[in-house]
């Protein structure tokens, strides 16, 4: 158990609120940030999205490109002449740009569940900063399992919506007005759902659990996000960001803990 007299002040300023609100959004954001910066003791699990994002990419294309050399010469076959050297090599180009872009595509989706025990220990840091104390880590697989979870329900729910939104402007391009703000929001609620992933899952929280605590929270959880979503411009960004939006999310369960916590108390 936490105990109260070790809280921080954006701590603090949940029980005097009584509620984690918009306030506590955005200092979970900025302080998620400070806090991976201003701790060394993190740098290192901070870097192992990043890491295993490239060591996955240059396994992946040196893969694909070795597929592409040997698919083409058992296409094109032995002893070709001029033409056929020419059509050799186009077709190992055009099947290694494909391979490339395979790769890319599966580093990005395996780097953050291979990487979920370095984001868990970046979790529990913060929350031991806060509170003296955190829950356990859990096994590597069990952690596994939970972020592929909940990035699968983010992509089918988020991804649905994201589509639905596309469609909505290709067809009519003047609701981008609203469509446009529309993905900015749907974003970082994937991008929201996707950090507190690791606190809650410390805690043994299910996937009905974790909409509870969304719409419990679902102010800071919503302007967390948002934040978030403006902030990365390409992909492979939010790798780069994750260790930080992991941090931000472990400080928004911990507030809601504690504020859940005082009231069970005072009742």
């Amino acid at each position: 158990m936490h105990d109260e007299h070790v809280i921080l002040p954006p701590m603090k300023r949940s029980l005097v609120r009584g509620r984690v609100t918009l306030l506590n959004g955005l200092e979970a954001f900025g302080s998620g940030i400070g806090f991976v910066i201003i701790t060394p003791g993190v740098w290192g699990y901070a870097l192992v999205p990043v890491a295993m994002l490239l060591l996955l990419l240059c396994g992946l294309a040196g893969l694909a490109f070795w597929g592409s050399l040997h698919l083409s010469s058992w296409l094109i076959g032995p002893n070709p002449g001029v033409w056929g050297q020419i059509g050799y090599w186009s077709l190992v180009i055009a099947l290694a740009v494909v391979g490339v872009i395979v790769a890319m595509l599966v580093a990005l989706s395996l780097a953050q569940p291979l990487s979920g025990f370095a984001l868990e220990s970046v979790s529990h840091a913060q929350e031991i900063a806060l509170m003296g104390t955190a829950a356990p880590k859990t096994s590597f697989f069990a952690s596994l399992v939970s972020t592929t979870k909940a990035v699968v329900v983010a992509l089918l729910v988020g991804g649905t919506m994201l589509v639905i939104l596309f469609l909505i402007s290709f067809f009519f391009p003047p609701a981008a007005v609203v469509t446009v703000p529309l993905k900015v929001l749907v974003c970082g609620w994937m991008l929201a759902w996707d950090f507190i992933d690791y606190p809650l899952a410390m805690r043994g929280v299910g996937l009905e659990g974790r909409f509870a605590w969304v719409g419990r929270n679902f102010a800071a959880f919503t302007l967390f996000g948002v934040l978030w979503a403006l902030l990365v411009v390409v992909p492979g960004m939010v790798l780069v960001i994750l260790p930080m939006g992991v941090a931000g999310a472990t400080r928004l369960v911990v507030a809601d803990e504690v504020v859940r916590r005082v009231r069970l108390a005072a009742e």
